[in-house]
Formats: C-alpha cells, sequence, structure tokens
C-alpha cells in the first residue's frame, strides 16, 4: 500500500509540473461563476472523495479546479497543453488526485518542500495543513495567499459566518470543518453564500449542499450527519516574496 501511495504522488507531481509550466490562469469573476454552475451541475459525475479519511483533500482539488483553469481541464479531460495526455477516466483521475494530495498534506514536508507536522491520514486533514497546501498551490485565490485557520467559537458563530460570506463574496471558496459537539469529523467546501444561506460542495455526496445562517448559529446542521461548524480556513492576505 505505500509503493501505490507513492506511486499516486509521483504520477500526479509529474502531471501537475506539466500544467504548471504554463502560466497560472486564475478565472476572471465571471467565468469563475460560470464554473461554479457547471461544477453544481456536474457534482455527482465523479466528484466523490475515494474513502472516508479524504473530505479535506476533496475539497483542496476542488478549490484548485475552481480556480486554475489548465488544471480544472486536466482532470475533466485529461488535457494538458492541447493534447489528451492522461487516460484514465474523470473519476479514476480524480480520485487519484484527490488520494495523492491527502499524501503530501499529511507527511512531514509539504507541497512548497518545507517541513511541517505530519498527521495520521486515518484522521483526515489537519486543518493547518489544508490552509498551507491552499497557500502554496492557490486554490481559488492567487498562488503564496496566506491562508488561516478560523476556530469558530459557538458563542461567536454569527461572526464566523459573516466571515465566510465575506471571503465568498470576493471569489474565494472556503472549506469548512464541520462535526459533532466532541470533535469535527468532516470538511465541505462552501462555494457561494449570502446573509440566509450559504452553498457548499460537499464531497461524501458529491453534490451541493446548502446551510443556513439558522442553522449554522444554532450548531444544527444537516451536513453528511454532522451538525456543528468547527473551522473555516480563509485567505490572510499575500505572503512576503
Amino acid at each position: 500500500m505505500r509503493l501505490l501511495e507513492h506511486l499516486w504522488v509521483l504520477a500526479a507531481d509529474l502531471v501537475r509540473a506539466a500544467v504548471a509550466r504554463r502560466p497560472h490562469q486564475v478565472f476572471a469573476p465571471a467565468e469563475l461563476t460560470a464554473t461554479r454552475r457547471d461544477l453544481h451541475r456536474d457534482l455527482h459525475a465523479g466528484l466523490v472523495q475515494p474513502d472516508r479519511t479524504t473530505c479535506g483533500s476533496a475539497c483542496l482539488v476542488v478549490a484548485r479546479m475552481l480556480g486554475d483553469r489548465d488544471y480544472a481541464r486536466w482532470l475533466e479531460t485529461g488535457e494538458v497543453a492541447g493534447r489528451t495526455r492522461d487516460p484514465r477516466p474523470r473519476r479514476r483521475r480524480f480520485a487519484d488526485e484527490v488520494l495523492a494530495t491527502h499524501v503530501r498534506t499529511n507527511r512531514w514536508y509539504g507541497a512548497s518542500g518545507a517541513r511541517q507536522v505530519a498527521w495520521p491520514r486515518a484522521l483526515g486533514t489537519a486543518p493547518w495543513a489544508l490552509a498551507h497546501e491552499l497557500t502554496v498551490t492557490g486554490g481559488t485565490s492567487a498562488p503564496g495567499t496566506r491562508h488561516r485557520v478560523l476556530v469558530i467559537s459557538p458563542r461567536r458563530r454569527g461572526e464566523a459566518y459573516d466571515d465566510v460570506v465575506g471571503a465568498v463574496g470576493r471569489g474565494h471558496a472556503v472549506p469548512l470543518y464541520v462535526g459533532n459537539r466532541t470533535l469535527p469529523r468532516h470538511v465541505v467546501l462552501v462555494v457561494g453564500g449570502d446573509d440566509a444561506a450559504l452553498t457548499a460542495y460537499d464531497p461524501a455526496s458529491g453534490g451541493p449542499v446548502t446551510i443556513t445562517r439558522d442553522a449554522f448559529d444554532r450548531g444544527a446542521l444537516r451536513v453528511a450527519g454532522w451538525s456543528e461548524p468547527w473551522f473555516a480556513v480563509l485567505p490572510a492576505g499575500r505572503t512576503a516574496h
């Protein structure tokens, strides 16, 4: 199993390097809106986490799909630089990329090559590792945009909700950790929202889910069986270069 994991990472890194040789093409706001509509339409066609531990990794992959057109094109069609180079089915390509991302975020060094705190993959993806991966790959932000982990206090859920709405209003997709009263257990990706409700991609089903402000405030979510918001991963400005 360890060999297969390393092969997943190696294969994904080789194709990702080919994509990265082209300038990073961030979607314009109108294009990003259209892409999100396409994503909502196609969610059931394979964008499902490949196992029970990879919800965070699936959210990272979808966030990058929303923000990088070349990366999205590769995952959707297998095309790199105008040529089809990846013969795997779309569902398998997505699953393998999610698994490779999970290995990368949980090992002792991150996507940038810097050391990080390793995390057991059986426990999913730690929020700080997810924030670091978004800082490196960009997601829906420009690469190098720092991301921070917001701890959602039960007494300040309204403020956290407003922070998430503000971020998605500026074009950022926001990973949201949800769980029960004891622990965070699942990650979804908020891709839209207003004062009344959030729209999120749920990797457990591959479909969209609506989170109302009232449910968020009360800790009464109905997201993959989990009820309480725990963490949100938000953009926090650009790193110094």
